[in-house]
């Protein structure tokens, strides 16, 4: 009658502790899974769903596409080396790349914000979107950092092309972002361009007046080598007393030969013979003094004067060469400044979207979805390996 006291043994502890024991664990095993999965899993993608539900604010976006073209000019129609190896369309890109650091500058977001009012835009239609929103005690850099995230500038390397994206919580006020960026980055390149022209032209004009004084100098050192020497043009002086020479020295030959011809039949004391002699004589001294003023060992002669002059006026003409190259380049100077050098080409207006590209909720739920997964299973796999080293 006592036997229930007795010890059932070891076969009969077997048999009835030990499967309720693993039972029990298996059951805690499933319910630590399901905690586990209902926190790395569930409890995410709920979370999310309901921020997309309630509190996410759509976001549009406004695209534009843009180019920097510059002006027609002259070099069209000349061999241009720089231009046969592609230097105009670096600079093209130079001008894009510009104008690209220039719409993410803190000027560009200063003459926005004061057109657009950015920092109510970005605010008061966002609600209680924390994200998203603009914060009303935001600071100047955080302000910049802000616009730098809603305004997305792509840059093309091969056509120098831009691509501008601006996010707005409404479709309106992101074309109207984007246009303001339009008419901004337009001006800027103006006033790059029209830069750009003024200074050359201010260059061109003080190279202008700097070879106009050179010029009034030379023509100085010119006439008043004319009043000390009194000659207009030495070398035409010059010209004409070796024609003079040439003359003499023809009837110089003819009287020699007058005169032997008289010798032949007439005496030495006959008076043609005397008159011949005495005209050969003085026509002889007229040609050694017309001589001397061509060339003689004295420094007043038409020889060096001639050399001197040339010289003088060579350099009077090379200034006044000089000149004519100023005034040209100064004229092309004023002519660029009148019309464009460069101009922004829009191949694409911004258009006002319909839909909004932001936040992309399935794209988003869908990554958060695999992160916890991977997640869930890391850590479910570093659980099972620290329970088998327990056991």
């Amino acid at each position: 009658m006592f036997k229930w006291f007795e010890n059932p043994g070891p076969q009969a502890d077997g048999a009835s502790i030990l499967p309720s024991s693993l039972s029990l664990q298996g059951w805690l095993r499933r319910a630590s899974r399901d905690k586990l999965a209902l926190l790395l899993i569930a409890l995410p993608l709920l979370l999310t769903g309901l921020y997309f539900a309630t509190i996410a604010h759509d976001r549009y976006v406004s695209e534009s596409r843009v180019i920097v073209k510059r002006g027609s000019d002259d070099r069209g129609g000349s061999l241009d080396l720089g231009f046969l190896l592609g230097g105009n369309a670096s600079t093209l890109r130079e001008d894009a790349m510009l104008l690209q650091q220039y719409i993410h500058s803190p000027d560009m977001l200063a003459r926005l914000d004061k057109a657009l009012n950015l920092k109510q835009a970005f605010a008061e239609p966002a609600g209680w979107d924390w994200f998203y929103r603009l914060p009303a005690n935001a600071t100047r850099e955080e302000f910049l950092n802000y616009y730098r995230g809603r305004v997305d500038v792509q840059f093309d390397e091969k056509t120098a092309l831009l691509v501008i994206r601006s996010q707005g919580f409404t479709s309106r006020f992101s074309q109207q972002l984007n246009q303001a960026i339009l008419a901004e980055s337009e001006r800027f390149i103006n006033e790059l361009s029209h830069k750009i022209s003024r200074e050359d032209m201010a260059f061109a004009q003080k190279e202008a007046d700097y070879a106009y004084r050179e010029l009034s100098r030379a023509r100085e050192q010119l006439l008043s080598y004319q009043n000390r020497h009194g000659l207009i043009d030495p070398h035409a002086q010059a010209q004409a007393t070796g024609q003079l020479v040439a003359e003499l020295e023809g009837k110089q030959a003819q009287l020699e030969a007058e005169l032997r011809n008289l010798q032949s039949y007439l005496q030495s004391d006959s008076p043609q013979v005397i008159a011949a002699r005495n005209a050969l004589d003085a026509l002889t001294t007229q040609v050694a003094r017309e001589k001397s003023k061509l060339v003689s060992p004295d420094d007043d002669k038409l020889n060096r004067k001639t050399a001197q002059f040339q010289e003088i006026r060579a350099y009077t003409e090379f200034r006044t060469d000089l000149y004519k190259l100023a005034l040209t380049a100064l004229e092309k100077a004023k002519v660029a400044s009148a019309h464009k050098l460069k101009s922004l080409a829009v191949i694409s207006a911004p258009q006002l979207p319909e839909e909004a590209e932001y936040p992309r909720k399935l794209y988003v739920l869908g990554s958060l979805l695999l992160l916890c997964g991977l997640l869930y299973g890391t850590v479910r796999l570093t659980l099972s390996i620290i329970e088998d080293h327990k056991i």
